[in-house]
C-alpha cells in the first residue's frame, strides 16, 4: 500500500512539474512572440529604429525562442528596409549639393604633371604659371584624391624650415612642426611639403578672416620668414581650402549613398527569403 502510495504521489509531483515547465515554455514564447508583433506595428507606423531596437530585445532575453526569432527575420528585414529609405533621401541631397560645388569650382583649377613616376595635383587656375621654387613663398595644391597640401619654399637661406603660421585679427595659428625627413634642401633653399591634416586649422583661420588681415610665416628652427600674401593667393588659398572640402564631401557622400543602396537592396531579399509570420511562431 505504501509503495502505492508513494509512486502515485511521484507521479503526481512529475506531472505537476511537466505542467509547470510547459507552462513556462509557452509564457516565454507569448511573451517574445508579443515583441516581434510590437515591432510589427512600429515598423507600420514609421518607427523602424524602435522596431529594430524591439527586435534586438527578443534576441538577447529570449535567444531560446528559435521559432519567434525565425519569424521575425522576415519583421527585421521590414525595418532595415524601412530604416534605409528614411536615409536615402537626405544622402541623396548631400551627394547633390557635394556634387554642385564641386563642379563650381572645378574650372577655377587646373591639373599639374608632377614629376617623372610621381602623381600630379591641381592647382588654382591664377597660380598654374608660376614657380613654386622661385621665390620664398607657398602653394596650396589638391591631390588626386581631393587632400589639400602646401608646398611651402624658403629661398636663399636655411631656417630648418618645418611649420607655418598664420596670423589673424583672431589671433595665430601654428601647424605642428614636421620631420626633418620631410625638408628638402637645396642650393641654399630649403622646400617641405605640409599634409591637410598639418594645415587644416590654419586654412580654416584664412577663410574665417574674410577681408580681414592675414599675415603667413614660414617657420623653423633657425628662424622665421613672411611670406609675401598678395590677393590672388589669399584668395587661391581659400578657394582651394574650399575646393578641397567639397571634393571629400563628394566622396563621403558617394560611399554612403552607395552603402545604403546596398544595404536596401540586401534588406528586400533577405524579407523576400524570411519565413512568414504565422500562429504557430510561438510554439
Amino acid at each position: 500500500m505504501c509503495n502505492a502510495a508513494s509512486k502515485l504521489i511521484i507521479a503526481a509531483a512529475l506531472a505537476a512539474a511537466a505542467t509547470a515547465c510547459t507552462s513556462e515554455k509557452e509564457r516565454r514564447a507569448a511573451a517574445a512572440e508579443q515583441l516581434r508583433v510590437q515591432a510589427e506595428t512600429l515598423v507600420a507606423s514609421g518607427q523602424s529604429e524602435q522596431a529594430l531596437a524591439l527586435l534586438d530585445s527578443i534576441d538577447s532575453a529570449y535567444g531560446e525562442q528559435t521559432a519567434v526569432r525565425r519569424t521575425a527575420l522576415a519583421t527585421r528585414a521590414a525595418a532595415i528596409e524601412a530604416a534605409t529609405m528614411q536615409r536615402i533621401g537626405p544622402a541623396q541631397e548631400a551627394l547633390v549639393r557635394a556634387q554642385l560645388t564641386a563642379d563650381s569650382l572645378q574650372a577655377l583649377f587646373v591639373h599639374v604633371d608632377g614629376p617623372r613616376g610621381l602623381e600630379g595635383h591641381r592647382v588654382a587656375r591664377e597660380l598654374a604659371k608660376n614657380d613654386v621654387t622661385a621665390s620664398t613663398g607657398i602653394e596650396p595644391r589638391i591631390d588626386g584624391d581631393g587632400y589639400l597640401s602646401i608646398a611651402a619654399v624658403v629661398k636663399g637661406k636655411r631656417i630648418g624650415l618645418n611649420s607655418l603660421s598664420v596670423t589673424t585679427a583672431a589671433g595665430t595659428v601654428q601647424t605642428p612642426p614636421v620631420g626633418e625627413g620631410r625638408s628638402i634642401a637645396s642650393e641654399g633653399s630649403e622646400l617641405t611639403s605640409l599634409r591637410q591634416e598639418e594645415v587644416a586649422e590654419a586654412m580654416e583661420a584664412i577663410a574665417a578672416a574674410g577681408d580681414g588681415p592675414v599675415k603667413v610665416h614660414l617657420d623653423g628652427s633657425r628662424g622665421s620668414v613672411e611670406v609675401k600674401i598678395t590677393p590672388a593667393m589669399r584668395a587661391a588659398l581659400v578657394r582651394s581650402w574650399q575646393y578641397a572640402q567639397a571634393l571629400q564631401r563628394l566622396r563621403s557622400a558617394s560611399i554612403e549613398r552607395e552603402r545604403l543602396e546596398r544595404t536596401l537592396q540586401t534588406a528586400r531579399d533577405h524579407r523576400a527569403n524570411a519565413p512568414l509570420p504565422s500562429p504557430s511562431a510561438g510554439e
